[in-house]
């Protein structure tokens, strides 16, 4: 198993895989061995359920995406305004 550092500039890593309906999401939390899995679907209500989890853990957040045609393009509307670091 690899060992885990921590470091100053620790960040929450985000990867989405994006589908029409609805989108995979994978949060890996530093000091965390495991990785949260959810699945929301493509709507604001999601979108902003997804902000409140990443804003719960206090540190920096970047997320990329895996998109698919333009299903991305709301969801990366609002998690940028929210301020996250994001990735396409």
């Amino acid at each position: 198993m690899a060992k885990v550092e921590h470091t100053s500039d620790a960040r929450v890593l985000v990867g989405i895989d994006i589908s029409k309906h609805r989108h995979e999401v994978l949060i890996a939390v530093p000091g965390k061995t495991r990785r949260r899995r959810l699945t929301i679907t493509n709507s604001t209500d999601d979108f902003m359920r997804l902000i409140a989890i990443l804003r719960e853990y206090g540190l920096p957040v970047r997320i990329g995406f895996e998109a698919t045609g333009n299903y991305h393009r709301v969801l990366m509307y609002h998690l940028g305004v929210a301020g996250f670091d994001l990735k396409g």
